[in-house]
């Protein structure tokens, strides 16, 4: 007989695999069982959540996290999103088109690599959608989209680059493996703290510290233009996200 929640655990965080026929309030009682029995090995962590298996709506999505934080000792600190970020981002609709598209994409990257080239890697990334308030953390080995703000408090940890679509104001590790080729980009980069790899910088507010410094080269920027910190000669340095920037980046 298939159960109807599975409750598997990951590096990123808990995966939750529901029943789709089974009616909610039955698998509300289901979890609260399972992580019941599953307490004292699941421990007192702070963690994200995946949920597989049906699609919740936003009040269903917060009664799974009240549930399963009554029912034992962890803190859901956000739904993870596994929608891929083109999706997300760009909105496509024919997503089936989408896919052949990024496929195609693939397939010509990898014909044009050489034997000295850069290794090429996937686009694939975690999205978490929402604010990450004061005590709140994603840490995870992909690259991550945040679509909202990170609050003072707020850290996001990633061995990939951090793509922020609201303000940062919290603190944003990127490059967590040693990628010193890592950037941190948000719409607003007014952050408390940022390392990437083995360099670091903090507010130019803060009294202590090596600090996040501007970049002076002529780039062409707006006042509405996302911004960006990366490593440059060493330091990170912060400059506006654009066409300016990329091609500088890219090359």
């Amino acid at each position: 007989m298939n159960q109807t929640v599975t409750i598997k655990g990951t590096k990123s965080g808990i995966i939750l695999v529901l029943d789709k026929n089974t009616p909610f309030d039955e698998l509300r009682a289901e979890i609260a069982l399972r992580f019941s029995e599953a307490s004292s090995f699941l421990g007192k962590n702070k963690m994200g959540l995946i949920i597989r298996g049906r699609n919740l709506s936003d009040n269903e999505q917060e009664q799974v996290v009240e549930t399963i934080n009554k029912s034992s000792d962890l803190t859901i600190t956000c739904i993870i999103d596994e929608e891929s970020a083109t999706e997300r981002l760009f909105n496509i609709e024919n997503k089936e088109k989408a896919l052949e598209q990024r496929e195609e994409a693939l397939e010509d990257a990898a014909k044009e690599s050489s034997a000295n080239a850069m290794p090429f890697y996937d686009n694939s990334a975690l999205i978490f959608k929402g604010n990450l308030r004061s005590g709140q953390d994603i840490s995870c080995e992909q690259s991550v989209v945040i679509l909202g703000d990170v609050k003072p408090g707020g850290t996001v940890t990633s061995y990939g680059s951090i793509f922020i679509l609201g303000e940062l104001r919290g603190n944003a590790f990127a490059g967590a493996g040693g990628d010193r080729d890592a950037i941190v980009m948000a719409l607003k980069l007014d952050p408390l703290q940022v390392r990437i790899a083995d360099a670091i910088a903090i507010s130019p507010d803060a009294e202590k510290g090596p600090k996040l410094r501007f970049k002076k080269k002529k780039i062409m920027t707006s006042e509405n233009e996302p911004e960006v910190a990366y490593i440059d000669n060493g330091h990170i340095v912060k400059t506006g996200y654009g066409v300016s920037f990329l091609r500088q980046y890219n090359k």
